[in-house]
């Protein structure tokens, strides 16, 4: 029963893709809703079927496969992005001549590969579970068959992510050589040993964070994520910023915190983290300055919200890490679909000049729109600003001092780019004249979720942080 019951929620992922993918084969219908709700259904059972384990855990082949608090939570951040993701695209797919069942059968996919990597114990079994989230994301970027930028996007995330699997995989050989055992506490007890880590074994290390470096978009790894971001249908974007970035978070601090401070003496590694830390939150934040493609802006503010999420890790902060994800997920998908609702006649409307106005000729899309940009930018009470002051003060505690002052100046760039659209949105008259989506209940009820969810976290944390506290130390067994 307990491998079943490890096994369960996989599988109905698993089996729902195929049945979407079927049907789309040899049922085919111009409304392709009945393939949307049959994804969200098959996420639904997942979610029911993982929701039983909690504080029981489930292990299959051999432990391999681990559903420990950890793993659920960051499972149930996966759920929703997901959900999210379908909800969002139902309306924006036929517009954008992208209407393709294949979609939700990818997305439900790339979710599977999400479940394997942040359920294993085993970096093979993360590989594997990386590669398939990599195989299915590589098709949703190029959904637009018909956009140059789309093709473009896919050409580039797939020579990028195919280049960063190279130095992932023979980063893992290095590390087989020194420690016999590719399992997390193996790898974990070789560099705890007496003799401490061999010359092998720390370049093993460090090719293997250079891999998920590439996968999560640190800096200098990130120069194919803006582009990617840009040219990739907008709903997919909003998954792209957040799942793949919650799964590459989660193996890190596997790797990285439960043994940081006796293993690595030297502190090298530790000290290279915090360098790629300080460049990811100050690059990503300086660059986005310059961006007059909100769009790409998005792009960029993400990689400097990798930074902060690298913070977590290097602090051994996992329900700060936790925190911060939920947080962003909300921000993130409330921030995209507000861009999604300014395309109610099929164009999509991204440049700084295109929101003149929107602020008073729809203030209801404007209001929302400003309320996740604040977030956004760590504005109090929201919870974008409880997000980073768990992390800061985490880090702080551990000694972090510098690379916290790092964050804040980061953090006080970044409000000056977000609130420039707000400046847009509400001091500036309109240029051109945008259609809004009105008759988007989908789009509307994941922007409805998303505020309630910044609200939520940022007035009323203590039972979500409380969750995530117990679940964190299941990160370090």
């Amino acid at each position: 029963m307990n491998v079943t019951a490890a096994l369960l929620p996989l599988l109905i992922v698993v089996v729902g893709a195929i049945l979407v993918l079927l049907l789309e084969a040899f049922w085919k219908r111009t409304d392709k809703t009945p393939l949307a709700m049959l994804s969200i259904a098959a996420i639904l059972g997942s979610a029911a079927a993982a929701v039983r384990l909690w504080g029981a855990g489930a292990s299959a082949f051999g432990g391999m496969l681990r559903l420990d608090d950890a793993a659920l939570v960051f499972t149930m951040i996966f759920f929703v992005t997901v959900v999210f993701t379908i909800l969002i695209a139902l309306r924006y797919l036929p517009r954008q001549n992208a209407n393709f069942g294949e979609f939700y059968g990818l997305l439900l996919l790339a979710l599977a590969g999400l479940m394997i990597m942040v359920s294993s114990s085993n970096l093979i079994v993360v590989l594997l579970g990386l590669e398939t989230l990599s195989v299915a994301s590589y098709a949703l970027a190029g959904l637009k068959r018909d956009d140059d930028k789309a093709l473009e996007a896919a050409i580039k995330y797939f020579l990028m992510g195919s280049f960063a699997s190279g130095f992932l995989i023979f980063g893992l050989a290095l590390l087989f050589g020194m420690a016999h055992t590719l399992e997390i506490p193996g790898v974990t007890a070789a560099f705890a040993a007496p003799e401490g880590a061999t010359l092998l074994g720390l370049a093993g290390l460090v090719l293997v964070l250079i891999g998920f470096a590439f996968k999560i978009a640190l800096v200098p790894f990130h120069m194919w994520s803006p582009d990617v971001y840009q040219g990739a249908p907008t709903p997919v974007t909003a998954f792209f910023v957040v799942g793949p970035k919650a799964a590459g978070f989660a193996i890190l601090f596997k790797l990285v915190a439960p043994y940081a401070p006796q293993a690595l003496r030297s502190q090298k590694i530790l000290t290279m983290l915090g360098v790629l830390a300080a460049l990811t939150m100050l690059v990503g934040s300086l660059t986005a300055l310059r961006q007059r493609n909100v769009k790409r802006l998005l792009a960029y503010s993400s990689i400097a919200n990798a930074g902060y999420m690298m913070l977590a890790v290097i602090s051994g902060d996992g329900a700060g890490l936790m925190f911060f994800l939920a947080a962003y997920l909300f921000m993130s998908f409330g921030a995209f679909g507000s861009l999604i609702a300014m395309g109610g006649g099929g164009r999509e409307f991204h440049e700084l000049e295109d929101f003149a106005g929107i602020g008073f000729k729809y203030p209801w899309i404007g209001g929302l729109f400003s309320i996740f940009l604040i977030a956004l930018a760590g504005f109090p009470p929201l919870g974008g600003f409880l997000a980073k002051y768990y992390v800061f003060s985490e880090a702080v505690k551990k000694g972090l001092t510098p690379l916290v002052l790092i964050g804040l100046l980061a953090s006080l760039i970044s409000a000056y780019y977000y609130l420039r659209i707000i400046v847009f949105m509400y001091m500036r008259e309109p240029e051109r004249n945008i259609d809004l989506d009105v008759e988007n209940p989908a789009l509307y009820l994941v922007l409805f979720l998303c505020l309630y969810g910044v609200l939520q976290l940022g007035l009323f944390p203590g039972n979500v942080l409380f969750v995530f506290k117990q679940a964190a130390a299941s990160l370090f067994l």
